[in-house]
């Protein structure tokens, strides 16, 4: 009897319980952190000198938002990737500016971070690769406005999107 009491008493306690558990860990899932967009404006604090911001300023992602006509702005499916993202304020970052392919920057933006590559990308710096291009450059574009060739991850890689910044060479003490 005692037995059966027991056993009783842990199957409430284990049922009962099961849900607080599964509360905690929703919780601890939603406390993850969220990587927030910036925009161009502060990436190009750092990377005007470097020459990034300006050779970005001559591509076509950094024009594709311009591009679009005024009705195709309010098309769900041109603005997603037509425009990067939107800001914990609420702005539209229009065109393709460096956090749609380099990630939300807010986590990652300062200079002691991106000093150093392996935090940067532990506080969200995302290294783009074809799967980061493809999320755009795919069949999904429609006909009427799909390149004349597949889209060549490797070819365009070694075209670049932008300058890319050399390390400068260390002082001499």
């Amino acid at each position: 009897m005692k037995t059966c009491l027991m056993l009783g008493i842990i199957y409430l306690a284990v049922a009962c319980g099961m849900p607080a558990f599964a509360g905690e860990a929703k919780k601890a899932d939603s406390t993850k952190t969220t990587h927030s967009y910036v925009g161009v404006k502060k990436c190009r604090m750092c990377h005007k000198k470097d020459g990034i911001h300006p050779s970005w300023l001559e591509t076509k992602h950094a024009k594709a938002w311009d591009v679009l006509k005024p009705e195709n702005q309010k098309d769900k499916k041109c603005v997603a990737c037509h425009s990067t993202g939107t800001t914990a304020k609420g702005e539209l970052l229009q065109g393709v500016q460096c956090e749609a392919c380099h990630g939300p920057g807010n986590d990652y933006k300062k200079k002691k971070i991106m000093q150093d590559r392996k935090l940067a990308i532990e506080n969200g710096l995302i290294i783009p690769d074809e799967k980061t291009c493809m999320k755009c450059h795919n069949e999904n574009v429609p006909k009427e406005f799909q390149a004349k060739e597949k889209f060549d991850f490797e070819k365009m890689k070694a075209k670049g999107v932008h300058k890319i910044a050399s390390k400068k060479p260390a002082k001499k003490g």
